[in-house]
């Protein structure tokens, strides 16, 4: 966990994880510093990706709810915010609809209620198939979530090589295209922010409006911009908007730039921490 405050849960965007890993990206080290200096921020790794356990996982959404739910009880909060990015948004909404007594506030960013609406096209769950077009899939995966060139682009393919092997990415996606939450969308009391960016090409604005429309106390908010991540283009536009709806403010001055030298900001302990709370397993051995 890193910083005090307003109890911040963020669900990892499955299967692109690792929250070692992640202190080396510059854009993803600013984003959760910047929320730090006005709350308390938990993150952790989804089965299968990042330190977990990488044996043949099970995405699912009933699976990916149950980990949450590991999750926050070792964390001990009662209440608390929760975000939820791209794949990971339809098992926070799951979570949020049955537990509306903890979930205070939801963040989507690049969320959806039905996954065939951004994974229109069956795939096949092929081993082989994954690896033979391992290379050609990450290429658009880090083009559309950063819609950067240059370094950017290769030090995000080299982040995603190390989240996740390509049998567990495909998984991944299978799982999420079968998600559908569209039903729960009216049981979720929480205050909802949607996010996303207005020019990113692989979260169209019309999926955005559709689930900010089905959650009653829901308003949306397009950023500028292309790149899908929140962690790479204007990060600061995308913190500020979280920031101004969990009414947190930053305890200090905030840097503007690259971040440079990952990893400074971390003391042993919370890097332990991070470690413990990254297996994102549903029984007790959860974060053990």
């Amino acid at each position: 966990m890193l910083g005090e405050g307003v109890p911040l849960l963020f669900m990892p965007p499955v299967p692109f994880g690792h929250v070692e890993a992640m202190w080396d990206q510059p854009g993803q080290r600013e984003w959760f510093e910047r929320l730090a200096r006005g709350a308390q921020v938990a993150v952790y790794d989804a089965r299968g990706t990042g330190l977990s356990d990488r044996t043949r996982p099970d995405f699912s959404l009933e699976v990916m709810t149950a980990d949450l739910e590991a999750v926050v009880e070792r964390l001990g909060w009662s209440d608390f915010a929760l975000c939820g990015f791209f794949n990971a948004g339809a098992p926070a909404i799951a979570y949020a609809a049955s537990h509306p007594e903890r979930v205070t506030d939801l963040v989507l960013w690049g969320g959806f209620s039905r996954g065939a609406d951004i994974y229109p096209l069956a795939l096949v769950e092929d081993p082989r198939l994954a690896e033979m077009y391992w290379e050609m899939i990450l290429d658009t995966a880090v083009r559309t979530w950063t819609a950067a060139t240059g370094d950017e682009v290769r030090k995000t393919a080299d982040y995603f090589r190390a989240c996740v092997v390509p049998e567990a990415a495909l998984r991944a996606v299978v799982a999420a295209r079968g998600y559908d939450v569209s039903s729960l969308l009216s049981l979720v009391r929480a205050r909802t922010l949607v996010l996303q960016r207005r020019d990113a090409s692989s979260t169209r604005a019309e999926i955005a409006r559709q689930l900010a429309s089905g959650i009653p106390n829901a308003e949306l908010q397009m950023l500028p911009g292309e790149a899908a991540s929140p962690f790479s283009g204007d990060v600061a536009a995308g913190v500020a908007a979280i920031e101004a709806f969990l009414g947190i403010a930053p305890a200090g001055p905030v840097p503007r730039g690259d971040l440079e030298g990952a990893g400074e900001a971390l003391t042993g302990r919370e890097t332990e921490v991070l470690r413990l709370v990254a297996h994102g397993r549903a029984n007790k051995e959860s974060a053990t």
